[in-house]
């Protein structure tokens, strides 16, 4: 086959890896194409596949010659599956994907956003997607939150649960990055966060919390792994509380297994959320996990058993899950081997590529057979 995907961006986030995992195992048996708006480190990981990668247009969506330039790569291309992620790529990526008669037509809802429940903009939306074939759900948590507000068929919409590289992600071989770089001590216990510094996060409920953590434990630190249009104000609000030695943001990180590998707890303050990538990525290195109970989380995570789940927006219940783990080795241990278990069990990327793979077959022959 010939698959085309649409992106948003190219920078480091928990869709864009979804991608790039996705890419690194199907362009081995089939050609596969990569088109985006905004560029990020990730276009040098695609190239080093030596697939081909489109940057559409610099102005965005807002560009009236998006849906034409991609109509004419189409036509020119003749992709069987066009694949979109994120909504600026399902509104161009899917119009254009009719308007050329691409054969499958599929795009994945990677989050619970907000903006569905404006019940206007959703129906813009819908009318806008409805020219797809199939939409993936990345847990049952999104899929259920977009039959509630979006009001698509559920017969269109299939859970496609994400899935980690269990090679890449395993405790028993990822050497640790070297946490002194960053000021941190060898031996502090260490929280970590791995996402972009953007309004769905909420770190400033994590740096809440972490002002009642150190409070307790003045040993204790909190990583913050990731960058974003928030950090200037993340770090003042840090500063205004007296924790600069403390919380640190280290910016985008490359080696997360390494790092996840070298901290104590990470944790997730998430306001909404589909089904973060880091989380699996960090179940699968043993790692305890206190999140906020959104999104597709809970799907994940059974409380007290392979994580611990708190509240959202509430800073003072996630310090007291990280202040229980931080303070209770043997929980730590527990938590960790019964995440692995959890990951190996349900979430392995193997299990998600065939899943994908499989329904791009699917729908193929159906089309085929009506043609």
């Amino acid at each position: 086959m010939h698959i085309m995907y649409i992106i948003d961006s190219l920078k480091v986030g928990g869709a864009e890896m979804l991608l790039l995992a996705m890419v690194r195992q199907f362009a081995a048996d089939h050609d596969v194409t990569v088109v985006y708006f905004t560029p990020g480190p990730l276009e040098e990981d695609m190239r080093s596949l030596g697939v081909p990668i489109h940057r559409i247009s610099t102005m965005g969506i807002k560009d009236p010659r998006v849906i034409p330039r991609l109509v004419a790569m189409m036509r020119e291309q003749k992709p069987d599956v066009v694949h979109t992620h994120l909504s600026k790529s399902d509104v161009a990526g899917l119009m254009a994907a009719a308007m050329a008669g691409v054969p499958v037509r599929i795009s994945s809802i990677h989050n619970v956003d907000p903006w569905r429940q404006k019940k206007w903009l959703s129906e813009i939306m819908k009318q806008w997607t409805k020219t797809s074939h199939h939409m993936i759900a990345v847990s049952e948590g999104v899929r259920d939150y977009v039959l509630e507000y979006s009001d698509y068929p559920a017969e269109k919409i299939t859970t496609v649960a994400n899935g980690i590289d269990l090679d890449r992600f395993d405790p028993a071989t990822v050497p640790p990055i070297d946490k002194t770089q960053f000021g941190i001590p060898e031996d502090a216990l260490t929280v970590c966060m791995v996402a972009r510094l953007e309004e769905s996060k909420g770190h400033h409920i994590l740096i809440d919390a972490a002002s009642k953590v150190i409070a307790d434990l003045p040993d204790a630190y909190v990583m913050i792994v990731g960058d974003g249009h928030l950090r200037e104000g993340l770090e003042a609000q840090r500063d205004r509380m007296g924790l600069g030695d403390n919380v640190i943001f280290t910016g985008i990180q490359r080696d997360i297994p390494g790092v996840m590998r070298a901290v104590d707890v990470i944790t997730f303050s998430s306001l909404w959320e589909g089904l973060p990538v880091a989380l699996l990525e960090a179940m699968a290195m043993a790692n305890p996990v206190v999140s906020t109970a959104v999104g597709g989380i809970p799907n994940v995570i059974t409380d007290g058993e392979d994580g611990l789940l708190v509240p959202k927006d509430n800073a003072a219940a996630l310090a007291k899950g990280l202040l229980k783990v931080l303070k209770d080795s043997a929980l730590r241990d527990t938590l960790g081997t019964n995440a692995r278990r959890t990951i190996e069990a349900q979430y392995s990327a193997a299990a998600m590529h065939q899943q994908i793979l499989d329904l791009y077959e699917n729908i193929l022959a159906q089309n085929r057979e009506t043609a």
